[in-house]
């Protein structure tokens, strides 16, 4: 069989653990195609960045869902402070900016509450289209590829391509997880590609995220802390890990009524 990557190895060895609701060692070699010690060290890991549970013998799913909610899920975890942080991140977009926005509920909120004029608005996020289509004073380019039915947004290959060549003042984005050790994470490689490539090409970072994703890890790295020019959270974050941020000279800015 041939030989799989390390996250693709990952993310097959938590699907098979989460569809059964435990494996043992042997199963998950079996199912993969690797030995008993290259699971034995994947578990390890894998259970150390709180995506599984290790068991005598195996795992079974974390606690932790990692699983991305739909936004209609989405709507119902923490929708007052989403929507706090979406009002407070629609002011850092400036008149005649152009910004990246990709997918999720609080970025959902962001493209609800921009004020500014003369706005370029390039997005994968089938929601933030519905918002700002037709909005006097936007131009809106929508980015192709693959869709997720579940998160609304496309990604892919065709996606990225897409989206190298521009270039934007600001990416505002969304976040499974964040955390000061692991920087920006998401669940999903294609999730993580599309993201990746809003980062590269912006100038600045600006990650609107409520205070249930911070301090988590997810499998595929984004981008790392440092790279985050400003964080729009809430004020019940952990007052540890906003500091931790700011250390990392990140710009904190809390969203509160």
């Amino acid at each position: 069989m041939t030989q799989t990557m390390i996250p693709d190895r990952w993310e097959l060895t938590i699907q098979l653990i989460e569809e059964h609701g435990s494996a043992t060692v042997e199963q998950i070699a079996a199912a993969i195609g690797v030995s008993p010690a290259t699971v034995r060290r994947d578990l390890a890991r894998i259970h150390q960045r709180g995506l599984i549970k290790r068991t005598r013998g195996g795992a079974e799913p974390s606690l932790q869902n990692r699983a991305r909610p739909s936004l209609a899920e989405s709507r119902k975890i923490n929708p007052g402070e989403k929507e706090l942080i979406g009002r407070i991140a629609a002011e850092l977009i400036k008149s005649g900016d152009i910004v990246m926005i990709d997918g999720g509920f609080t970025t959902y909120q962001v493209a609800m509450n921009i004020t500014a004029k003369d706005v370029t608005v390039i997005t994968n996020s089938l929601d933030v289209v519905q918002v700002l289509a037709g909005r006097d004073c936007i131009r809106l380019i929508i980015i192709g590829g693959e869709l997720s039915v579940e998160s609304g947004t496309t990604t892919g290959q065709e996606a990225v391509h897409q989206i190298l060549p521009m270039v934007a003042d600001k990416a505002i984005l969304g976040a499974d997880a964040v955390s000061i050790e692991e920087g920006i994470t998401a669940p999903f490689a294609l999730t993580a590609q599309a993201k990746k490539a809003m980062i590269q090409c912006s100038r600045d970072l600006i990650v609107a995220a409520d205070y249930s994703k911070l301090g988590r890890s997810a499998l595929y790295r984004v981008a790392s802390a440092e790279s985050i020019t400003s964080l729009v959270t809430d004020d019940k974050a952990d007052k540890n890990i906003l500091d931790a941020f700011r250390a990392a000279g990140t710009e904190v800015i809390l969203a509160s009524p």
